[in-house]
């Protein structure tokens, strides 16, 4: 399927990313910030995928029930691996029908009801909501990274979409 095969190429970007990054990078923090940086990014990024993966199956995923391991915000070798091991899982989905309904459960009011947080949704969309919540948190890792210093490839972080305007118009990073 197309939105798994996109998915895992973004993962892949991450691990490259990673491999190219010392450990002291890997956790260092946005100047004047003292919470995020790019481990903590990168943890963000696995946890939605996990419950993606975790749940689809059962056709409830519930993104509120994340692992949130702080060993993956802190060791970039395990951040790596974890994300290796992701991008096998989702490969290994066997979702040939992207129709197929779901329910998400995301909290946006920490008073409401938890049964009143579930929406329908669909894999396909949800595979598309992953793909834009791991560009938009990668763009937050290269903002992090620029700061201090580091630049990473133009297309790191930028959305398919504008990528495909910038080869149209001769604009781009």
């Amino acid at each position: 399927m197309r939105l798994i095969q996109d998915n895992v190429a973004l993962v892949r970007q991450g691990i490259a990313l990673l491999e190219s990054l010392d450990d002291e990078l890997f956790v260092a923090r946005p100047p004047g910030l003292p919470a995020g940086g790019v481990g903590p990014q990168f943890r963000h990024v696995l946890d939605y995928y996990r419950c993606f993966v975790r749940d689809v199956a059962r056709g409830r995923v519930d993104y509120d029930l994340r692992e949130r391991d702080p060993e993956v915000e802190t060791e970039r070798r395990v951040a790596i691996a974890r994300l290796g091991s992701l991008v096998r899982d989702l490969a290994a989905l066997g979702l040939d029908d992207d129709t197929v309904a779901l329910h998400v459960k995301a909290d946006v009011d920490p008073a409401a009801p938890p049964d009143e947080t579930w929406s329908p949704s669909s894999v396909r969309r949800e595979l598309m909501f992953l793909a834009s919540h791991t560009v938009h948190h990668y763009a937050l890792i290269a903002v992090t990274l620029g700061a201090h210093g580091v630049q990473v490839a133009p297309e790191f972080g930028v959305a398919p979409s504008t990528l495909r305007h910038w080869a149209r118009t001769g604009l781009g990073g």
